[in-house]
């Protein structure tokens, strides 16, 4: 039953020598408590700072990921050669390599935004586009205004994944195979077609089919200044075959070396060596390196902070013992022992060490949010990385104590009393 009583007290009276010898010397104690925070804020700051850095540069690479996956149809002799056969249908010239369905199977695909067909007329057959009947303009030629006009087949799905902006929004008209055609600004130009919104009753001739003009489309990645863009289904129907045509596929940011492993399967589950798409290098490997880099920069930084503080409080703590020597020789004197005397300084030590530690939690956290907002990053904190600061400061005052308290610990008490 007397135990516990006793113990307490011994705990209350470290507790008081500690908070008296604090008193006595306060700027010793702030010096060491800054020279800990400073340290402890320093490697959470630099942790805290990679950790932001890092979530950038992974948002960064991610957004600069190319997310556009081209399919377009593998020759026949390529396909042969890496084992796929000609599969019915699918090794003649002429023959549908693409299903009907080929932008519906690719928008089914996990992370795909959007996918759309085009085949250029231009260059597979000889395609005459006039402004009336009776005049005659080929692709390819220049018109008075340097413009070159191409025949483009598009459906409704490649102008949303190529993010073109067409007026009030009648690409879907691309999709039912009626005679309709969209201009480009040069096209629309070299043909001496208004650029209006709404061009009611105005026509283009292709191969002497009358095609009523909807708008003109501007932007996008498609490239289509210089084209007059028809229904793909037509474009089709006119060239007589599809192998020449091209599968724009549109994924979320970052998914696009992803998709482009699997579209191919995708959409033709039957024959996917007839498809091949575009290669897209993805970035993973480049952001796990640049986030190790970082972390490891930090933690070097952090460790060698702390190990200049850990040398700067055992020295000053040395220096405190030799000062109080005599102190030291009349605690053993009157039958202090050696471990109440090393526990003296060591609780010193932690003391000073955890109140370092909360003052650099806080001035870790206040420099992780100015950085970041600085330099126009989301702040990205861990609580329990700030929460790491007060142990991790105690702990550098407990191990920096632990040798000046073994040195106070061996001092004679004759010795002290005589020296004093």
């Amino acid at each position: 039953m007397t135990g516990r009583p006793r113990r307490a007290g011994t705990l209350r009276d470290l507790v008081d020598d500690v908070l008296v010898e604090l008193r006595s010397r306060p700027a010793r104690a702030l010096l060491m408590a800054v020279a800990v925070g400073l340290s402890c804020g320093a490697l959470i700051s630099s942790v805290g700072i990679s950790v932001a850095a890092s979530s950038q540069i992974d948002a960064d690479l991610a957004a600069s990921t190319l997310d556009v996956v081209t399919v377009s149809a593998v020759p026949v002799a390529v396909a042969a050669a890496t084992g796929g056969g000609t599969s019915a249908g699918a090794g003649v010239v002429g023959a549908g390599i693409f299903p009907a369905d080929a932008g519906d199977r690719a928008r089914a695909v996990d992370l795909v935004e959007g996918a759309g067909m085009r085949l250029e007329l231009t260059g597979v057959t000889q395609t005459t586009v006039t402004r009336t009947q009776g005049e005659t303009y080929r692709p390819g030629d220049f018109g008075a205004a340097g413009a070159r006009v191409r025949v483009v087949g598009l459906d409704a799905g490649y102008l949303a994944a190529a993010r073109v902006d067409v007026p009030a929004d009648r690409s879907w008209h691309l999709d039912t195979g009626a005679r309709v055609a969209f201009l480009g600004p040069r096209a629309a130009e070299v043909l001496g077609v208004p650029d209006v919104s709404n061009p009611v009753g105005v026509q283009v001739w292709v191969d002497g089919d009358a095609y009523d003009v909807l708008g003109i489309v501007r932007g996008g990645v498609a490239g289509l200044d210089d084209a007059v863009v028809v229904p793909y289904g037509r474009a089709v129907e006119q060239a007589g075959r599809d192998d020449r045509s091209t599968l724009l596929v549109r994924t979320v940011p970052g998914a696009g070396a992803s998709v482009s492993h699997v579209i191919a399967t995708a959409v033709r589950p039957d024959a996917p060596e007839r498809l091949a798409a575009s290669p897209v290098v993805g970035v993973d490997t480049l952001r796990r390196g640049v986030t190790t880099q970082l972390d490891r920069l930090a933690a070097w930084t952090g460790s060698v902070l702390l190990a200049l503080t850990v040398l700067l409080i055992a020295n000053s703590m040395v220096v405190a013992v030799t000062a109080r020597a005599g102190e030291i020789g009349l605690r053993r004197a009157l039958g202090f022992s050696r471990a109440a005397v090393a526990a003296v300084f060591l609780a010193e030590g932690g003391l000073v060490g955890l109140l370092g530690g909360l003052v650099g939690s806080a001035v870790a956290s206040a420099t992780v949010v100015a950085t970041a907002a600085a330099s126009g990053w989301s702040a990205v904190l861990d609580p329990w990385l700030v929460a790491t600061g007060p142990a991790l400061g105690a702990t550098v005052g407990l191990a920096a104590s632990v040798y000046p308290a073994l040195r106070a610990a061996r001092v004679s008490p004759a010795l002290a009393l005589r020296s004093d």
